[in-house]
Parts: C-alpha cells; structure tokens; sequence
C-alpha cells in the first residue's frame, strides 16, 4: 500500500517564483503598517519587522503579544494588494496538479482571503482540495510544532502519511519531527534529510509523481 495519502502544499515562492515581487511588496506594506499604528520611523518599524519574525517566525504574532494588534485589522491590510499585476496564470501548473488523484492542502501562514485570490492569479483554485491558513492553526505559524499538531488534527492523518511540499528549510526540517515526507522548492543543492527537490514551481508535479513511483517498487 502507498503510504503518501496526503499533499502539504505551501504557497508563497513555492507555487510562485521566489523572484516574483509580490512576497516583497507584503514585506513593504508590513513595515508601513508598524510604522502608522506604532508611530515608529520606517527604520525602526523595518527592524521590528525583522525581530519579530525571526523572533515568532511571523511578524503578526510579535505584534499581537507585544503591542496588542488586531490580526485582522493587520491581515487585511498588508493583503490589499493586486495580486493579478504580480501573480500570473500558470495552466502548466495548474493541469499536471490536477492529474495528482492524492488529496492537496494549501498549508499556509498566510489568510485564506490572501490565498483564495493568489490561486485565482494562479488559475488553481479548483487544484486544491483545502485550505490551511494562520487561523486555522491559531496564529502558531509554521514552523512552530502546533502549527502541525493542528494541520494533522484537522485532517485525521498520519504525519507518515503526509508529503509537504515548501520552499523554508526551517518548516520541512520541522515537519520532519512529524515524520512526513519533505520536499524543498529552491535553486541549489537539496540538503541532507529531505526526501526530494523541486527547482521550480512547475517541477513538484514531477517530482510528486517521482516519489510516488518510487513507492509503488516497493509495494
């Protein structure tokens, strides 16, 4: 029996170039808002920024413990962004998912407002079984461990049974504890202990296919 039952997918510079300004922009628009709603210059509402993620592992949590900022007040406005002028239609992408009959979850430390819209650019809202977002795993962000408590609570999986798929080391290094498979998205070469690499978006189908091939020899 083929014991990958269920995709783990990320979202940002995973299902998108890491190139693609739009991750950059979010960061732009998240040190606006510290700077407004704490009255901080821009210098230090970029250090904050930075502290806090490196701190919390998302800059959210950092405001919301530190200063008692509301989460969707932050949320909503650092994701008014056009998605379509950033993220463009991939129908490649969009059609080898498809052809994946596992079930796929987007797992994401972003919203699900901000998802739904990134995988419309996408023309990839129908590839996707559900959705994960940072409420769903009451604001532990990955790679913090409830985060993945609670993905696999929710979906009443196995960690063994579980591909996931990002372009963070720190997250599949912690999915890892979990016992899930990894797969790591990015240019170079794929570090020890992860299970396969991904060089580009349109690559995960193939290597998901790879890895499944690989589990039916031995079936």
């Amino acid at each position: 029996m083929i014991s990958m039952k269920m995709l783990l997918v990320d979202l940002d510079c995973t299902l998108y170039p890491p190139e693609n300004e739009l991750f950059s922009l979010m960061g732009f628009r998240i040190s606006k808002y510290i700077q407004s709603t704490l009255g901080v210059t821009q210098a230090q509402a970029d250090i904050l920024r930075d502290t806090y993620w490196k701190k919390y592992g998302l800059t959210l949590i950092g405001l919301m413990q530190r200063h008692s900022i509301s989460s969707e007040d932050f949320l909503h406005y650092v994701h008014d962004i056009d998605i379509k002028k950033f993220v463009h239609p991939n129908p490649q992408l969009a059609y080898n998912f498809k052809q994946i009959l596992i079930p796929k979850i987007l797992f994401t430390n972003s919203c699900r407002y901000y998802a739904h819209r990134v995988l419309s650019a996408l023309c990839m809202t129908d590839c996707f079984d559900q959705i994960i977002d940072i409420r769903d795993m009451n604001f532990f962000p990955k790679p913090h461990p409830k985060s993945y408590q609670a993905v696999l609570k929710r979906l009443n999986i196995s960690g063994k049974n579980t591909l996931m798929i990002d372009d963070t080391l720190e997250n599949l290094h912690a999915a890892k504890s979990f016992h899930m498979k990894t797969m790591w998205i990015g240019n170079g070469k794929c570090p020890d202990g992860i299970d396969a690499h991904a060089k580009s978006p349109n690559d995960i189908p193939i290597q998901i296919n790879n890895l499944l091939k690989k589990e039916m020899l031995f079936v």
